[in-house]
Parts: C-alpha cells; sequence; structure tokens
C-alpha cells in the first residue's frame, strides 16, 4: 500500500489559515524559537547560553529568599551580561507582528508566551499571558502587582525595594520566574482558562519539553481541539498535531496572515506588514 503524502509547507499554511478562520477562539504557545529569530541565544540545546556557561543554580529562589537585599545589590552592580546585551539589542521579528496582526483581526484570543524577552509586548499584544515572566518588568512577591522596570525606580539606599501599595509593602523583585520559584497562581489560572475555552491551540517555535506550558496544548489535543504546529524542527507535540508547518515562525506566520485574509475576505495589509 502506498504511504502517505506528507503535505507541503504551502499546503499547510493554506489548511492552517482555513482552520484558524473558521475558529471562535484561537490560543496560541510560543516558546524561544521566536526569541532566537531576533537574535536572542537560545538557553538549551547546541550553542545555547546555558550549554556554553552552565546552567544556573537551582534553588535561585531560595537564594533570593536567604537575602534579597544581597540580591538586589548585585543585580544594580554586575556589568551587563551576554543575555542582556542580547535583549537590550533585540527587536520584534514578522513572526511577533503576524501573532499581532492575528490579534488584530479578531482570530487570535490569546498568547501564552514561554519568553521573558519583552518582545511580545513591544509588537503590541494585549492578550498575553508571559508565564515565565518579563526580564523587563518588576513583581510583588506578596500581592503580585507588576510594573515595567522603567516605571519603578530603585533606592539603592533601601534594598530590597518596597511594594508601593498602602496595604502591602511586599518585597518586589525581578518579574522573571526563578529557578526553584512558583509561577504567580493567576498566569497559571489564566492559561488553564483559556486552553479550557479554546477551539484551535497554536504551538509556534516551542520545543514542548517545559512544563506546565508544555501541557496546555497536550491538554487541548485530549479534548479534540485541533493543533497547528508552526516549527522548523520536530517536537514532542508533532505527532499530536493536526498541521504541521515546518518552517521558522517569522516566515510561516506572515504567510499564514495573508492567507487567513484571504479567507476572511479582507484585504491585504500594506507592504511591510503580515
Amino acid at each position: 500500500m502506498r504511504a502517505m503524502r506528507e503535505p507541503t509547507n504551502d499546503e499547510a499554511i493554506e489548511e492552517a489559515a482555513a482552520l484558524l478562520a473558521r475558529a471562535r477562539h484561537v490560543v496560541a504557545l510560543a516558546g524561544a524559537g521566536m526569541s532566537k529569530e531576533s537574535g536572542i541565544p537560545t538557553y538549551r540545546g547546541e550553542g545555547g547560553l546555558w550549554t556554553r556557561q552552565g546552567e544556573p543554580p537551582r534553588n535561585m529562589y531560595q537564594q533570593f529568599l536567604q537575602d534579597p537585599a544581597d540580591w538586589w545589590r548585585q543585580r544594580l552592580n554586575e556589568p551587563p551580561t551576554e543575555m542582556a546585551v542580547a535583549l537590550e539589542n533585540a527587536r520584534p521579528n514578522p513572526g511577533h507582528l503576524a501573532l499581532v496582526e492575528l490579534e488584530t483581526l479578531g482570530v487570535l484570543k490569546h498568547l501564552i508566551s514561554q519568553n521573558v524577552d519583552n518582545l511580545h509586548r513591544r509588537a503590541g499584544h494585549t492578550s498575553l499571558t508571559e508565564i515565565h515572566g518579563n526580564r523587563q518588568w518588576l513583581r510583588c512577591m506578596m500581592c503580585g502587582r507588576r510594573w515595567p522596570r522603567l516605571e519603578f525606580p530603585v533606592d539603592v539606599e533601601a534594598l530590597p525595594p518596597r511594594c508601593p501599595e498602602a496595604d502591602c509593602d511586599g518585597i518586589v523583585k525581578s518579574d522573571t520566574v526563578m529557578f526553584g520559584e512558583p509561577i504567580p497562581p493567576d498566569a497559571l489560572e489564566r492559561c488553564a482558562r483559556e486552553t479550557w475555552v479554546t477551539d484551535c491551540f497554536v504551538t509556534v517555535g516551542t520545543s514542548a519539553v517545559v512544563y506546565p506550558a508544555a501541557q496546555y496544548p497536550q491538554d487541548a489535543a485530549r479534548r479534540g481541539v485541533p493543533i497547528i504546529e508552526v516549527n522548523p524542527e520536530q517536537t514532542p507535540l508533532t505527532d499530536l498535531a493536526t498541521i504541521v508547518v515546518r518552517l521558522p515562525s517569522g516566515e510561516a506566520l506572515p504567510r499564514i496572515v495573508r492567507a487567513v485574509r484571504r479567507h476572511l475576505d479582507l484585504p491585504l495589509a500594506p507592504t511591510g506588514t503580515p
């Protein structure tokens, strides 16, 4: 018996666009592959930051709790790291902008990001859960309030910084979720809620090995929700995917958006946008 032919990327893009145009509540999960396309090094794998320099200690959060003031002094006095320089120079790529376009069209209802680089916000996303936090933001450990780093001046004479809310006064830390630190409950609740109501789940540039984020498309697939995977590499989610586009997000997503516009009988966006 002749083996079934795998769809080409062109065919997969067209199928993905048709599915997205029909869906009522699309949720996407974005991983480190999107950041890599903006020049940000990955952590693991060949050439990854941790592969070359070693992983941070698994008890980072516990170390922070032991002496938050010392953690802040080190943070404020240390020279910029390789990652910090890369984040400063990074810009949203066409994949980021395409996801924003899908949100603007009313197709993409929510984005779960595993990335801490702030690029989704800079691209213009509004319905967004940064499940691992955001390096450009700060967070109160007690009430959970968050602030952009530039809007929260840190007094070096009064460390650690404290929440300015009158009824709180909790310690303020980087919003990035450290090793050993629980993910904020409100982020987990939002991701679970969006996964429960989605009727089409898209994964973009994620290796699908970091939990709990990798669990959400699996949960959706168990409910019979179609999964669209956009990734140049095979992942543990590939066998669950309804449609697989084997291209980087910066190439695949703008093409998908243009096809979605055709399916919705919308004019193409101006030159330079998806």
